[in-house]
């Protein structure tokens, strides 16, 4: 009767900790999906002489959990994710502008203190255009991070060409 009763307890504990986990997950995708049916979103377009840069799956920051794939561009009045950008799920995403090219955690901690924070994200599918603020010369910044505040973790970035 004790091992049973240790089995459940186990069981419960390890069911518990399993279900928060793909809440913190599905959670994102649950509000993403509502957000694309109620709103209409009007995209930026970019010029083909904007600077642009691809998120990169395999960089040396990203995991299983943690990545990006696609196009960003960024013109004097927008930053642009093209119709090609795929963020992996996750809470409290934010895009940065950053002067120097980082592309793991630890870069970025580095630079964060001097990073211009865009937006929060609450879509991981592109197209999307997020508005500069209009004093922000965006000559000075080449790289672009996804970043998820709550849990600190590097998603993705870009490097601006």
């Amino acid at each position: 009767m004790k091992k049973i009763i240790i089995g459940l307890l186990f069981g419960l504990i390890l069911g518990g900790a399993g279900g928060f986990v793909l809440g913190i997950y599905a959670l994102p995708i649950i509000i993403d999906w509502q957000n694309v049916k109620s709103e209409q979103v009007q995209i930026a377009t970019a010029e083909e002489s904007d600077p642009k840069g691809q998120f990169d799956r395999n960089s040396p920051g990203s995991d299983a959990l943690h990545w990006g794939t696609g196009t960003v561009r960024i013109s004097r009045e927008n930053l642009i994710f093209e119709e090609d950008v795929e963020l992996s799920p996750g809470p409290d995403y934010r895009i940065y502008l950053v002067k120097t090219f980082v592309e793991t955690k630890e870069q970025f901690l580095k630079v964060k203190p001097q990073a211009i924070e865009v937006a929060k994200l609450s879509t991981f599918k592109g197209p999307l255009s997020f508005s500069l603020p209009a004093e922000l010369d965006a000559d000075v910044y080449d790289n672009v991070v996804v970043w998820c505040e709550a849990f600190s973790m590097y998603i993705a970035s870009a490097r601006l060409e």
